[in-house]
């Protein structure tokens, strides 16, 4: 009698936790076949590129009303000059003759300490202006910058470097850069020391125009 009882109880005691081991695996596969929140799929945000604003025409009857005139130079160029040489007006940008005025290129590369980018515009017949920086996620100390243009006859190079003291962000322009034909510009060699320790190396933006003549 006792053995009976003893393997009564064993029965009674394997078919409570088998039943305890099947709910349990039914309610962990239940959860299993639910999507955690963690996979679900990230909307992407819209990336805003930032571009400077050019000049591309002159209206002279609003330029006269506020005390200007649009003057025309030997070779073609146009500018809006106050009428009144003594007076403290500033001039406008020159608006270069036979140039495309919106003759430009922007490009950024994204990483996981901060943004670089470079933009480059024509800004006469065989010359640009380009811009480069950076912005970081994180106080910075110090940086090393250097910007390569190559063009139809070669490839040359613009750098910068200095203290930063304690800024996120930096950003230079180079202008009166003598190219012919087109530019193809790229940042060549980028870092940025975090106050932190971090050293972050920039992405290789690059921009290209071309009608250089």
């Amino acid at each position: 009698m006792t053995v009976t009882r003893n393997l009564t109880r064993r029965f009674i005691v394997s078919a409570v936790v088998a039943g305890t081991l099947g709910s349990s695996s039914a309610a962990f596969a239940a959860t299993a076949s639910e999507p955690s929140p963690a996979a679900k799929t990230a909307v992407a945000q819209p990336q805003v590129l930032k571009q400077g604003m050019n000049v591309v025409s002159f209206n002279a009857a609003t330029a006269k009303a506020h005390g200007y005139k649009i003057v025309t130079y030997a070779n073609g160029d146009q500018q809006s000059v106050p009428v009144d040489p003594k007076s403290k007006l500033p001039k406008s940008p020159i608006l270069h003759h036979g140039m495309q005025p919106l003759n430009s290129d922007y490009d950024r590369v994204v990483g996981n300490c901060g943004v670089s980018w470079i933009s480059v515009r024509q800004t006469a017949a065989s010359q640009v202006q380009v811009g480069s920086g950076f912005t970081v996620s994180s106080p910075a100390i110090s940086y090393n910058w250097t910007i390569s243009l190559s063009d139809r006859n070669g490839t040359s190079h613009q750098s910068s470097s200095g203290g930063l003291f304690f800024k996120e962000t930096w950003a230079r322009v180079w202008s009166n850069l003598n190219q012919h034909g087109y530019t193809f510009d790229y940042v060549s060699s980028g870092l940025a020391e975090l106050a932190n320790g971090t050293v972050c190396y920039a992405g290789r933006p690059s921009v290209s125009i071309s009608g250089l003549s």
